[in-house]
């Protein structure tokens, strides 16, 4: 086994032993988790564009994400419209900051808000919040793991080369099936209380979810040419670069819930 693989499965080990015990006790746990990790994304989505006031930009996208997590249902869209016309007013006043300043980080902090917002939605399930997290950690995650073994292995068709020049469709196929077959088998074991439909699409979709969030999050980094978004977590890069595919997966389950009348 190489030194880079090594440094990949010690870290992925002791983001498991900080992030599953948060999972399971909730409350203050899982909000001090979601804190710290808003902290880490808000400075890594900052660090995409060379702001003169760097820390300034990290602090409003904590705010921000927080804001997202933390408010109602019903105060969502209020936060988005602030966060939107505060960044534009600051490109008006700021000569050196461009629209894509404003748009790309926009964009992000709102998708990492939005997703710790589901985290919320999801906890709130008739006490199966916990079991549902997992469900969906397990599609993005195993999607994930085995679309980069497929991919070694058995890789040869480029799937996107301009967006992510290492991803083959053998490592797509290969991740679907690992994050379809895992989650439906933990889902038909540990869900039996949901509706089969949900449990079976949701085994389906969110496998495709990941591989979109991972891939439309490589887009942002081809565009400002970077390869990882940071260097937090060794062999894996960034917060972001790990929580990419699941951000996609807890928005796109959490609107299969709603559909599903698991939630309101």
């Amino acid at each position: 086994m190489s030194k880079k693989m090594m440094i990949k499965i010690m870290t992925a080990l002791v983001l498991v032993c900080v992030c599953v015990p948060p999972l399971f006790f909730g409350g203050w746990y899982i909000r001090a988790l979601l804190l710290v990790i808003s902290c880490i994304a808000s400075y890594e989505i900052a660090s995409l564009v060379d702001h003169k006031t760097h820390w300034f930009f990290t602090v409003l996208n904590i705010l921000a994400i927080s804001s997202l997590c933390m408010v109602p249902d019903s105060h969502v869209a209020a936060i988005e419209a602030i966060w939107l016309a505060l960044l534009f007013t600051i490109e008006l006043i700021d000569k050196d900051i461009t629209t894509d300043s404003v748009v790309y980080p926009f964009a992000l902090t709102s998708l990492v808000g939005l997703a710790m917002h589901c985290v919320a939605v999801i906890y709130r399930a008739d006490n199966l919040g916990v079991l549902l997290l997992v469900f969906i950690l397990l599609a993005s995650i195993l999607c994930d793991t085995g679309a980069y073994f497929f991919g070694v292995y058995f890789g040869r068709h480029k799937m996107i080369p301009r967006v992510s020049p290492n991803k083959t469709w053998e490592g797509s196929v290969g991740g679907f099936a690992c994050g379809f077959l895992g989650s439906l088998i933990y889902g038909l074991i540990a869900l039996r209380s949901l509706p089969l439909s949900l449990i079976i699409c949701g085994s389906i979709i969110l496998p495709l979810a990941a591989q979109v969030g991972d891939l439309s999050f490589s887009s942002i980094k081809r565009r400002f040419g970077i390869k990882d978004f940071g260097n937090f977590l060794p062999g894996h890069g960034g917060i972001l670069d790990r929580i990419d595919s699941i951000v996609f997966c807890l928005m796109t389950f959490n609107a299969m819930m709603i559909l599903w009348g698991v939630v309101a």
